[in-house]
């Protein structure tokens, strides 16, 4: 049902997104209700969330092989409530407590954001096993979304083919280790 759900986002159905608006509004304020008790600012964050997801969709960028629609929903909405919370705080805090309070922020949205999935894993550890610069290159392609010929000025390859056959390596190497690795895991 999601990735119906997420085909018709991407192809700009509204109807699509009042689907996902109020499927999960009540779910979410509920949820939300739990770290601040300022309804219309949580109705606010959770209007955001859902257009932050739709812009995300029609962009090409939501993909959710990793986890649920509605998981993604709630990760944005949370981290966007979150961030809001700390502008909005008027406490203040010491030095120490101040970076006490940054780990366990970034803990708790760490453990919320990331599903224990046992691919996944495998996939970083596999990612890990690879040379720093296939690292590198994967990280700077698939997380930070640079074209090829961004790739060559920063990790200075003479030309974008060069960059292409790497990247191509990389991905075979990484294909080769996760496939040896769920054969294992299979038996």
């Amino acid at each position: 049902m999601d990735n119906f759900l997420l085909e018709r986002l991407q192809s700009g159905d509204k109807k699509a997104l009042a689907e996902v608006y109020s499927m999960h509004r009540s779910s979410f304020i509920q949820f939300a209700l739990k770290y601040h008790q300022d309804e219309a600012l949580i109705y606010d964050i959770y209007q955001d969330a859902v257009i932050a997801l739709y812009e995300k969709a029609l962009m090409g960028k939501l993909q959710l092989e990793t986890c649920h629609l509605k998981t993604y929903l709630f990760s944005i909405g949370k981290f966007m409530l979150f961030t809001k919370l700390k502008k909005n705080s008027k406490m203040e805090f010491l030095e120490d407590d101040q970076q006490v309070l940054d780990q366990y922020e970034e803990e708790s949205l760490t453990s919320f954001f990331y599903e224990p999935d046992p691919q996944v894993k495998i996939l970083e550890n596999n990612i890990a096993k690879l040379g720093s610069k296939c690292q590198e290159l994967l990280r700077l392609f698939y997380y930070e979304e640079k074209k090829i010929h961004e790739i060559k000025e920063i990790m200075g390859y003479n030309h974008n083919d060069v960059v292409k056959s790497q990247k191509s390596r990389c991905m075979k190497s990484l294909k080769d280790a996760m496939n040896s690795k769920s054969f294992e895991d299979a038996e």
